[in-house]
């Protein structure tokens, strides 16, 4: 058995969350990343599809969003502004 690399268990997790705010179209921006291997732009395409549709991420898949190692720089700097663009989760949460 293989063991799924914390990028792509990632993107499932963010399409899993997604799934009850999203329609199953939109979805498919992360899915066909996700089958061609591309887990970081799976993920880069959920956190426009949040952006997209005002919702809020929590705190958790932020934090492992911005410590993956594998964004280069410009890339980091977009989905951190991209990051900072969503809803506040705590506001939302209250």
């Amino acid at each position: 058995m293989n063991l799924m690399d914390e990028s792509t268990l990632l993107a499932h997790a963010l399409r899993d969350y997604m799934r009850k705010n999203v329609d199953e179209s939109e979805l498919s921006f992360i899915d066909s990343p996700l089958d061609a291997g591309e887990p970081y732009s799976a993920i880069n395409s959920a956190v426009s599809l949040a952006q997209h549709f005002s919702l809020s991420l929590p705190p958790v898949f932020v934090q492992h969003i911005t410590a993956l190692s594998g964004w280069t720089s410009p890339e980091r700097e977009f989905l951190e502004g991209q990051l900072e663009s969503l809803p506040i989760w705590w506001e939302l949460a209250s």
